[in-house]
């Protein structure tokens, strides 16, 4: 896409997208505010999230989504929901798994306008990376919400990745599996890079997000394993599926796309 053209593709998409941010934000706090009390798991909000989200990806005829599948997501469970970052995009693109689940996140994302306000409606969890007492307050918040049978989504590469493949895993997604006994649920993303890749500013032109679930891997397996090598398993498990969604991208001559 040549320079003016992208600017103009830019400014015809952001501009009714930041009037419409307003909006929406406002409708999530007065339906925050009337459905409290009640909404324990705050259901409402989660929904408002999904078309909030995902209504991105849908009014761009120039983006498509590609998502499988259902069959691998049981709704009447509670998951920790690992997969791999590549964009901002990724957070919008989850949306379409069918469960009511609570984001980890970096606390920098919370101090971003419109986005970080929704995930604070949302519940979502805090995490300073790097300090063992905001890594306990993590956990100790993830098992409240999967009281309340919420799942909990975390990319455990800890970043968005700079050239799209899956990097090295941390463990803390791993951690509150085993801690409460949940099953996990790999899922790769592929695509919203060519949307938005890290340290751009300006949105891509043609792309089709990939929004790929794995099997689970069960909560007995999860049990069996320690935290190091479930880590790994999960890992290989990913890095295997990515390398056969795209095996270019994993060439000696590779170059970031």
């Amino acid at each position: 896409m040549k320079t003016v053209a992208k600017y103009v593709y830019n400014a015809v998409f952001l501009i009714p997208v930041i009037i419409e941010a307003v909006v929406l934000m406002i409708i999530n706090l007065a339906v925050f505010a009337v459905t409290y009390p009640f909404d324990t798991r705050r259901k409402v909000i989660h929904a408002l999230s999904y078309y909030w989200g995902l209504h991105y990806l849908w009014i761009n005829p120039l983006w498509k989504i590609e998502y499988t599948c259902d069959a691998n997501i049981d709704p009447k469970k509670s998951y920790v929901i690992v997969s791999n970052h590549q964009s901002m995009f990724d957070i919008c693109l989850m949306y379409k798994i069918p469960l009511v689940f609570k984001w980890v996140s970096k606390k920098e994302v919370f101090r971003m306008p419109f986005v970080g306000w929704l995930l604070i409606l949302h519940g979502d969890i805090l995490i300073n990376r790097g300090t063992t007492q905001s890594a306990k307050e993590m956990l100790k918040k993830a098992g409240k919400w999967i009281g309340k049978r919420c799942s909990i989504s975390i990319f455990p590469e800890g970043t968005r990745s700079a050239d799209g493949k899956i990097h090295d895993f941390r463990e803390g997604a791993f951690m509150i599996a085993k801690l409460n006994r949940l099953p996990v649920l790999p899922v790769i993303i592929e695509g919203t890079r060519n949307i938005l890749q890290p340290g751009k500013k300006l949105f891509g032109g043609r792309a089709t997000a990939k929004l790929h679930v794995l099997p689970e891997i069960t909560a007995e397996t999860v049990a069996s394993l320690k935290t190091k090598d479930l880590s790994d398993m999960l890992h290989r498990i990913m890095l295997e599926e990515h390398r056969r969604m795209v095996p270019e991208r994993y060439s000696e001559n590779s170059e970031p796309k």
